[in-house]
């Protein structure tokens, strides 16, 4: 007890020593900075700064990680609540309820809810990191593919909580997203499935091109004027201060407990991550909600804290599987192993016995950005929430190119914008036939984990490596999912909702959705052994619900004979964004991805040719698209550092980007 006292004092006094102090504060900040930026992210600077760190001494190079680490994680939520662009993964849960908060003129609340509660989680998350330090390698050691499985199971199982009174569609989607998780190759045997010939979608369809696409591509799709887009706010709605968020984390405490513990566990287990982490405490979150739980997904601040606190708690779990295991559970794991290897740090006793000062070094480095972190978003709350009052219809331009060009950025495939784009009309539909979105997008998350663990379960399990009676941590998650089944099925039979007419649209999607399930259960059932037992089941049972789904939709419309007006399901204003999106992959490969941009700003302005002075109107516009080309490929070329494929057709002589 001692020597750990004498270690914790120790790293005290590394991080708040004159001068190492400004490593964690300036690493703080670059890490704002950048995460910020949609799709750059933390991994990228992390891989920066392996680099420029090489001859740095053991102890700043632990400060400066240990920032990074911490400062990445909250300023994605920003981009997230004010725009429908999640700057990382993990903060895509927290556009659900942050966005429309922020629609609805309350982005100061939802910003202030969001630091606070990120704050509270990574204090919750470093204390409980260093009381579990002594014992937590057994425990380490004892999580396996059964216990992994279990976890992604407890996940989806959340899904129950967010059906909203159409359990039909929400299952649609569930099994729709488990079924385009598993596009890609099969986890045991490696053999291609649904990659109809192309090379590209052998790793499966990207995550990262999948939330882009689904969540932020699709929103800015309605960002243009219409008859039915409700007027931009130019003033805050009332009540919405700094101290209204700060005050709601407070009133919500027991909430940020619950979720902070279950974004440690999440982050403890190595390969889960902070989406896993930041759905699994959202579903909870509306799990254990009391009174009206009509509000998730559409501004509840309940749904800003739970994901919050657990994905900052789970950055301290995170920790433990790479100093204890030396098994990293993301990106941001895999440099900072990297970072521990090439300057003499070996993880596992060393690391937690003779090294253990610069563990708690690095926990500090952590919890101080965290802190900062936070503070320095409540400071930012005002300014931030200005930008809510822009002209949205004027900024969805440059959020697109913004967009696509993040896309191509996160994995460096030109490939990946076909997935965007498909993901975005996609989540399109969703929104305007109110299908829900948060359980195709659990499921398409915990989709790969799932089916990895349960191929690896069968396999230990068929060679008698594997008895289900000695893994008790694998029976405790399965009983927490049980039980939270049981309990929302006990709630949800006394909650009523209003039924709602079925339009020509929702049925002409069902349809078409049901029919390329059907064509994938089709090359599932006659492709062999590159489909496996659980792709079929997943197949069928999605076919099965979407032939329900059409069924019932069918008769009520059959039986309306006076339904009442309906706005279009493709507005007017909204053609030439889709339109445009959608030709956006094809112009990349034709003539390179500054040029397809430039294109896409050149017609996405020319309508407003009729509305004003051609002759001052027309220079203007193609500067603007010439400016679009130069700023993308510097981008590309000096920032991104991409080399990409040369175009089909160079209209830029020289240029292969």
């Amino acid at each position: 007890m001692s020597d750990t006292l004498a270690a914790l004092g120790i790293g005290l006094q590394n991080v708040f020593s004159w001068p190492n102090f400004l490593i964690p504060v300036l690493g703080t900040a670059l890490a704002m900075i950048v995460s910020f930026l949609p799709g750059i992210g933390a991994a990228s600077l992390a891989a920066v700064m392996v680099v420029l760190t090489l001859h740095w001494d053991p102890v700043q190079v632990l400060l400066l990680f240990g920032a990074l680490t911490g400062g990445a994680t909250f300023m994605g939520s920003v981009t997230a609540i004010l725009f429908g662009i999640p700057g990382n993964a993990a903060s895509s849960v927290t556009l659900l309820d942050g966005h429309p908060m922020a629609h609805a003129g309350r982005p100061r609340t939802a910003l202030a809810a969001a630091a606070t509660a990120s704050a509270l989680g990574s204090v919750f998350g470093v204390l409980v990191l260093i009381l579990l330090l002594p014992a937590i390698r057994p425990l380490l050691l004892q999580i396996g593919p059964l216990e992994r499985a279990a976890l992604a199971v407890w996940g989806l199982a959340t899904i129950i909580a967010v059906l909203d009174g159409r359990p039909l569609q929400a299952l649609a989607v569930t099994g729709l997203g488990l079924l385009l998780a598993m596009v890609g190759s099969d986890p045991t045997t490696s053999q291609p499935r649904w990659t109809f010939g192309q090379f590209e979608l052998a790793e499966g369809l990207a995550q990262g091109a999948m939330l882009l696409g689904f969540f932020t591509l699709s929103e800015v799709l309605s960002w243009r004027k219409s008859h039915e887009l409700q007027a931009v706010l130019k003033s805050a709605a009332q009540g919405d201060t700094t101290r209204a968020g700060v005050i709601g984390v407070i009133k919500e405490r027991a909430l940020v407990m619950r979720a902070s513990l279950i974004g440690l566990l999440v982050g403890i287990i190595p390969g889960v991550g902070g989406t896993v982490a930041g759905f699994v405490a959202y579903g909870q979150t509306v799990q254990t909600a009391h009174g009206d739980r009509s509000g998730f997904g559409k501004g509840d601040i309940r749904g800003v804290i739970g994901p919050e606190a657990a994905v900052d708690a789970k950055d301290g779990g995170s920790l433990l599987p790479v100093l204890a295991l030396g098994v990293p559970g993301s990106e941001g794991g895999v440099f900072l192993l990297t970072v521990l290897a090439i300057h003499g740090f070996v993880p596992g006793s060393a690391m937690l016995g003779a090294d253990l000062p610069f563990t708690f070094t690095l926990i500090f480095a952590l919890l101080v950005s965290n802190l900062l972190t936070s503070a320095l978003g409540l400071a930012l709350v005002p300014g931030l929430a200005r930008l809510t009052r822009l002209p949205i219809d004027r900024i969805a331009l440059p959020v697109i190119v913004v967009g696509l060009v993040t896309v191509v950025q996160i994995d460096g495939l030109v490939s990946d914008l076909f997935v965007a784009v498909g993901f975005a009309a996609l989540g399109y539909m969703f929104r305007r036939l109110d299908w829900p979105r948060v359980p195709f997008v659990i499921a398409f998350v915990l989709g790969p984990s799932l089916e990895s663990n349960l191929a690896l379960v069968g396999q230990l399990h068929a060679v008698g490596r594997l008895d289900f009676g000695s893994r008790p941590l694998a029976w405790v998650i399965i009983a927490l999912t049980l039980a939270s089944v049981v309990w929302m099925a006990t709630r949800s039979r006394h909650s009523t909702k209003a039924t709602r007419q079925t339009s020509k649209a929702e049925m002409g999607v069902a349809l078409v959705l049901g029919l390329g399930v059907a064509l994938f259960a089709a090359i599932a059932l006659t492709g062999g052994s590159a489909y496996s037992g659980y792709a079929r089941a997943v197949c069928v049972a999605t076919l099965g619900v979407f032939v329900a789904l059409v069924l019932t939709q069918g008769f009520p419309y059959s039986r309306a004979g006076d339904l009442e007006p309906r706005t279009p399901f493709l507005p007017a204003s909204h053609r030439l964004p889709l339109l445009l999106l959608a030709a956006a992959p094809a112009l990349t490969l034709l003539v390179g991805l500054p040029a397809a941009c430039g294109l896409l700003v050149l017609f996405w302005m020319l309508p407003s040719l009729r509305r004003g002075n051609t002759s001052l109107q027309a220079p203007l516009i193609a500067a603007s698209a010439l400016a679009t080309v130069v700023l993308v490929t510097l981008y590309l070329d000096r920032v991104a550092v991409l080399d990409l494929p040369a175009p089909i057709v160079p209209l830029l002589p020289g240029w292969t980007i």
